[in-house]
């Protein structure tokens, strides 16, 4: 029902064996995702979403693995229905990993990653789960979320400007509760899938979600016009 996927603090990954070298740097990231999206008394439509990602990278060698925090998250309205997770909702999300190997003739291989959480009040709002704020013409109120998102790379790129490629995401929601009488009986548990696009570029050490924040994101993800 709603597309998630990567805090507002960053964390190192551990540092390297004795011996082996490795160097760590601050990455942005951008997703657009787009899927087919249920909303409570219409059709299932199409909705679009794009993820604002800050990253931990440390390589190894020829493995680099990407820490990622999610900034920001946001969706379009849907047949007037907007779908929010709150500044707060969004800083606790969990970080997640995603690990690639760069082959000797160049071929880059991205593993997959998830980010879900369950019943556990993960913002601390006193409601179990994630709380996202539903405003509608028929039905408003709160909602609240379990998710499970598993990503998985169909193709991408590494060079010199940084990761690029398309995803695709599948999506498993549970609603726990629900604020208002109309919510309660329009929204159900959900499977969904998504596929859009990614693009991470290096950005200077120290850079955060707060110093980005009101500024021209780093770096876009390319835009696709045909759908899901």
């Amino acid at each position: 029902m709603f597309a998630l996927a990567p805090l507002l603090a960053l964390l190192l990954l551990g540092e390297a064996p004795p011996g082996e070298e490795s160097s760590v740097e601050v990455w942005a990231g951008h997703q657009i995702l787009r899927g087919m999206r249920h909303v409570p008394l219409h059709s299932d439509v199409l909705d679009e979403t794009e993820n604002y990602i800050l990253v931990k990278v440390q390589r190894k060698g020829s493995h680099i693995e990407l820490r990622q925090h999610f900034c920001r998250v946001e969706s379009k309205p849907v047949k007037g229905v907007t779908v929010v997770l709150s500044s707060s909702g969004v800083a606790h999300m969990p970080a997640t990993t995603m690990a690639i190997d760069v082959a000797a003739d160049g071929g880059v291989k991205v593993g997959p990653w998830d980010v879900a959480w369950g019943k556990e009040d993960m913002d601390s709002d006193g409601k179990p789960g994630a709380t996202f704020t539903v405003s509608g013409t028929f039905c408003s109120g709160d909602l609240y979320v379990a998710s499970q998102s598993h990503y998985t790379v169909e193709r991408a790129q590494l060079d010199e400007h940084g990761l690029s490629g398309e995803l695709k995401v599948a999506q498993k929601q549970q609603i726990l509760g629900a604020s208002g009488l109309c919510l309660r009986a329009m929204a159900g548990d959900s499977t969904e899938s998504q596929k859009g696009t990614f693009a991470y570029r290096q950005v200077p050490a120290g850079t955060t979600c707060q110093s980005l924040a009101g500024k021209s994101w780093p770096v876009k993800a390319q835009r696709k016009a045909e759908k899901p």
